[in-house]
């Protein structure tokens, strides 16, 4: 067998993805890339447990993506790197008493740290910051998404996307507004989960608004200039890895409806940084007098938003909305029932996305459907670092 004297071996691995906190080591000489993101932030949680879509109120937003950070330098074959792994924001709290209106938590931060070599590397990405929430007032109101985590120590250091944000005029008291999780900042350009603003007085009418995440590329459909005139179901879906999210509406008595999907980036090969985060939403979900459902979404985009009205109150109802792809926000989701459900199926908003994507708020009964098995206060999406050989 021929051996060409002078040359290097093989590159055992072109990438590697680590989830865990763990020491790296260096298996060969050369240059690496190495992309650190914060844990996605925790929505909020708004207890609603109401039959009447008005008696439903305040505010809950959605969290906040992780923080970016990338750097490329050279490594010494054995040289050693500390990494942690920031968690998604998750509730400590047992799910049977989870049954008040809570802020989100925050998500955790993501390090790569020089362990033992010569070069000096000291990079951090921040977790997006908690879901707020804000009680039913005829004030005037803001209630702000989870901020996006902030990032330091990279050659590029980007601020990841904020929940979507509430904006009320003074005379709209009731009716539950809740608003999807912010995405990872994967090319500079941070994108938020759905915004939703009522610009002027709404009083008594009935109305029920769920959006969905952001995306890597758009933000989650937004729902804006509400008027005292909108009786209507709002849903909306995230944004996808190329565009803004969509959102439709209807008469909330005028039966179901779901919000298209958004279409993802243009090609299907993986581009930006060597991350496959081209994917699209999935579609949204309105029922009245059954169930709310929306798929969970693909890499790059955000999970849509769900939601649903029992005016019947039975009780083998169930609601979730889409949780978001790799580095995506979750949607929120919105649930009007006075009765418990007694089935297993999922009672949820969007979980993150794995790579640090904020999850949904939720609004609805929750605490007391004790024969719901599946019930989550959706968690944000861990932090990951990748390293890339170059």
């Amino acid at each position: 067998m021929a051996v060409i004297l002078g040359s290097k071996p093989p590159i055992p691995l072109t990438q590697v993805v680590i989830g865990d906190s763990k020491t790296f080591t260096a298996p060969i000489t050369g240059r690496i890339k190495v992309i650190i993101t914060g844990g996605g932030g925790q929505g909020a949680f708004l207890a609603n447990k109401n039959a009447t879509v008005e008696s439903n109120v305040g505010d809950g937003t959605g969290g906040g993506g992780g923080g970016y950070s990338e750097k490329t330098f050279a490594v010494t074959a054995g040289e050693t790197f500390t990494v942690t792994i920031g968690a998604g924001g998750t509730s400590a709290v047992a799910v049977n008493d989870v049954n008040s209106s809570r802020v989100g938590n925050a998500g955790g931060n993501t390090t790569f740290v020089t362990a033992s070599a010569a070069v000096s590397v000291n990079m951090a990405a921040n977790g997006g910051g908690a879901g707020q929430y804000s009680a039913s007032t005829s004030s005037a109101v803001t209630t702000a998404g989870g901020t996006g985590g902030t990032a330091s120590g990279g050659d590029f250091n980007f601020t990841g996307g904020a929940g979507g944000t509430i904006t009320r005029v003074a005379g709209c008291p009731n009716n539950a507004a809740v608003t999807g999780g912010g995405s990872v900042s994967i090319t500079g350009t941070a994108f938020t989960g759905g915004d939703v603003t009522m610009t002027s007085a709404v009083g008594s009418q009935d109305k029920i608004i769920s959006t969905g995440g952001g995306g890597v590329g758009g933000d989650g459909g937004h729902v804006l200039g509400l008027t005292s005139s909108d009786a209507f179901a709002y849903v909306s879906t995230g944004g996808s890895a190329a565009r803004e999210g969509n959102t439709s509406s209807a008469a909330i008595t005028a039966g179901n409806f779901s919000v298209t999907e958004t279409s993802g980036a243009p090609i299907t090969d993986a581009t930006i940084s060597g991350l496959d985060a081209q994917g699209k939403t999935q579609s949204g979900n309105w029922y009245y007098g059954g169930f709310a459902f929306a798929s969970d979404s693909f890499n790059g985009a955000g999970g849509s938003g769900s939601a649903m009205s029992n005016p019947s109150n039975i009780t083998t109802w169930y609601g979730y909305a889409g949780s978001g792809g790799g580095f995506g926000g979750g949607g929120a989701v919105s649930l009007v029932s006075g009765t418990d459900t007694n089935t297993a199926s999922a009672i949820r908003a969007g979980h993150g996305g794995t790579g640090g994507g904020g999850s949904g708020a939720f609004s609805g009964p929750f605490s007391t459907s004790t024969s719901a098995t599946n019930r989550a206060w959706a968690s944000g999406g861990n932090g990951v670092c990748i390293i890339m050989f170059v």
